[in-house]
């Protein structure tokens, strides 16, 4: 090879023309540097710093991300450039046509004859290489590059490259954009992008022939513009190494549109956690165009985090399906959430004759096998957790005990023939419901009274043997009803009377009348027992009760006070690492409530990124007017909780007009909670019970929160 074009001084006089951009600034630009990129010849529009998009920006850097989709070389924008066309002079043997033309310090080197084979390693003479264009030839392996320090752009379009090493680029931090499109890729090792020191930042490598990519060479530890990957036949989403990601100070665009992907990948063994993939929807916006998605149970757990991470992204919105028949051509978004199920075989253990499928968007693995002329309980079920048992219209006489009751959240006996039920079953405490209606039932065990509070049975009308000593079935009852009046009508019958069950007690109260002194003496013990009882353990009881109670009666006459701050209407506190929890709350309470005209304060969405927890913590909820708790069982033991929670305490005790909600998710006893401020909340019934058949839970909120939004407005005014 022969090359005869050498500038000696071509770093020297490189430094000095470019520290001339500081006093002699580019129109319209300005220069653009940034920790995660290696060129520092890049100008970007000073458009990147004036017109910050309107939307909130989740990866937190509106001017880096503008950057790096319309910043360019210096050379480029001052026309720096040269071309020069390389010429055939025999068998891989190749000379620059020279115009003649000096002063020029940048080219780009450009030959597209076809019969190219490798890249001339004698171009690595020529200084000031900043561009080439070898694409439509025939070279196999990229070699012999790693001279062109100053390469900006490398254009292999249309070759035979059918691998790429993750050491190929590494030596040229300034490559900037980078395309493979339409070559024979059939892999790519991992960090093959991903590399630092450099500036890669546009990556095309549509049109080859992978069959799976990795991790790292999709969500690049810093901010790119796009990786093009459509129309290759990817089914498959790899981690060799076992990265695991940091996406503080990343993201971009990656079009994966025309492949083969069908399921969603496995995100854990990707190198990602569950708390992360709500950052990577929106700081990487993925394009999954005209890929055969199967729209099963899989995809519906991450539905809510696909829908509003590509809200701002209309050609996002439009992905259908095409499996299962009855979904094809359907657009995801559009798809209600319960239709996205998988089915379960009698592989699994659905029994014959029944329908099984897994419902994610309920939480529930449905069994249905009504009508099914069942004689008794199936003896096996699909060994998963909350069951959805539905045996109705059968003609089943026991309800007896089986295995998977223990991993049963709900079963519907109703119109059989049951007469008996095994009383071990009421000791089931997963179960939360069972439906018994219709039956030949005619007496109940006492082990009944395991069923409170949230967990119903429901025998319908029936007719059953009493005595007195069955006085428990008059608080059961009460208690039962409490939640659901009337799917209960029990009557008890005595020998000489029938009588309903509510009234058990009235009828078996004895009649022998008590001495005044006896009353007298037992309301003075009860009275002194109960004022020191609640005086040494109901103290947070009664000051809420009194507060209540002023707040209702003696509100309108308090002095005024200075106006309330009202950034946000209700400040939501829970356990942002409960999946259940956060699900329920992002995809449920919170779109009610805001949908409704709330300003809410979600702290893992408006807290902002890098800032100091604690310290955001002390502002946002100073400045809320209503504070909603979510209470699980677990929403104290992260030191961020409790912080959070003292600080509502706080300003609600210091503030009259403002109140405190408290949704009992997990339904927890108040002998479960420790924290004797939540407990007391629970001990007055000032909660409201999560119940996934009560569907006016989310109205009831709305109602609690714009009275008291009400009330400080008029205080206020």
């Amino acid at each position: 090879m022969n090359l005869f074009f050498i500038t000696s001084s071509f770093h020297m006089f490189l430094a000095a023309n470019f520290s001339d951009i500081t006093k002699k600034p580019i129109a319209e630009y300005f220069h653009w540097t940034d920790y995660t990129v290696a060129s520092k010849y890049l100008m970007c529009p000073k458009s990147c710093k004036q017109n910050i998009t309107k939307r909130r920006s989740f990866a937190g850097r509106n001017v880096a991300n503008c950057c790096v989709k319309y910043a360019r070389p210096y050379w480029i924008i001052e026309k720096l450039i040269r071309i020069l066309h390389l010429k055939s002079k025999q068998e891989n043997d190749f000379v620059i046509i020279n115009d003649g033309a000096t002063g020029t310090l940048f080219y780009k080197i450009v030959y597209q004859q076809g019969d190219l084979e490798v890249i001339p390693s004698s171009l690595c003479k020529l200084r000031g290489i900043v561009d080439i264009n070898f694409s439509k030839n025939e070279v196999e392996n990229i070699t012999h590059i790693e001279c062109f320090h100053m390469l900006d752009t490398l254009n292999l379009s249309f070759n035979r490259i059918a691998v790429l090493g993750n050491t190929t680029f590494r030596r040229l931090e300034y490559l900037r954009v980078l395309d493979l499109s339409y070559n024979k890729i059939q892999y790519i090792e991992p960090n093959t992008f991903n590399y630092r020191p450099g500036s890669l930042m546009k990556i095309s490598v549509h049109h080859n022939f992978l069959r799976s990519i990795d991790s790292t060479n999709l969500y690049l530890d810093y901010s790119f513009d796009f990786i093009q990957l459509s129309n290759n036949c990817i089914s498959e989403f790899t981690n060799e190494l076992d990265f695991k990601f940091n996406l503080s100070k990343s993201g971009g665009n990656i079009n994966l549109n025309s492949n083969k992907i069908s399921e969603i990948p496995n995100f854990s063994k990707l190198g990602f956690t569950r708390d992360m993939l709500f950052s990577a929807f929106f700081k990487y916006p993925i394009n999954l165009e005209a890929n055969p998605i199967n729209c099963d149970c899989k995809i519906e757990p991450f539905m809510e985090q696909f829908k509003f991470g590509s809200k701002n992204f209309e050609e996002k919105r439009k992905l259908t399906c095409e499996h299962p028949p009855f979904l094809r051509g359907r657009r995801i978004f559009n798809i209600s959430a319960d239709l996205f199920i998988c089915n379960i075989s009698m592989k699994d253990k659905c029994p014959f004759n029944c329908s099984c499928f897994e419902q994610p968007s309920r939480s529930r693995v449905v069994v249905n096998c009504s009508m099914r002329g069942k004689y008794k309980l199936p003896s096996v079920l699909p060994e998963r957790n909350r069951l959805h048992i539905d045996l109705s219209h059968n003609s089943i006489t026991v309800f007896e005990y089986r295995t998977y009751l223990d991993k049963t959240y709900s079963i519907d006996l109703s119109y059989n023939r049951i007469k008996r039920v095994d009383p071990f079953i009421y000791e089931i405490l997963k179960i939360s419901n069972i439906n018994l209606k219709h039956n030949g039932i005619s007496q109940i065990h006492k082990n009944v009274q395991l069923f409170k509070n949230k967990r119903t049975v429901q025998f319908g009308n029936i007719t059953i043997t009493c005595s007195c000593e069955m006085k428990w079935i008059q608080v059961w009852l009460e208690n039962q009803n409490r939640r659901r009046r009337g799917n209960n009508v029990i009557t008890c019958r005595f020998p000489d009377k029938d009588v309903e069950a509510i009234s058990i007690s009235q009828f078996c109260a004895d009649k022998k009348p008590r001495s005044t002194v006896q009353y007298a003496f037992f309301t003075s013990m009860l009275i002194v027992f109960v004022s020191l009882f609640l005086y040494l353990t109901r103290k947070y009881e009664i000051y809420l009760l009194s507060r209540n109670f002023k707040s209702r009666y003696f509100g309108r006459f308090n002095n005024k006070t200075s106006q309330q701050p009202n950034k946000f209407d209700v400040y939501l506190s829970f356990n942002a690492e409960n999946y259940n929890t956060m699900k329920w709350v992002t995809t449920g309470l919170v779109k009610n409530l805001e949908r409704n005209g709330f300003r809410v304060c979600l702290p893992p969405r408006d807290f902002i990124p890098g800032g100091v927890q604690v310290e955001q913590i002390f502002t946002e909820v100073a400045i809320s007017n209503s504070y909603l708790v979510i209470l699980s069982d677990d929403y104290l033991k992260s030191q961020i909780n409790m912080i959070e929670w003292n600080q509502i305490w706080t300003h609600f005790k210091s503030n009259n007009p403002r109140r405190i909600v408290v949704v009992n998710y997990d339904i927890l006893d108040s002998s479960h909670i420790k924290d004797r401020r939540l407990k007391a909340f629970v001990r007055v019934g000032q909660t409201f019970d999560f119940c996934n058949f009560d569907n006016k839970l989310l109205e009831d909120l709305e109602i609690r929160l714009r009275t008291n939004n009400r009330q400080i407005k008029s205080v206020s005014d």
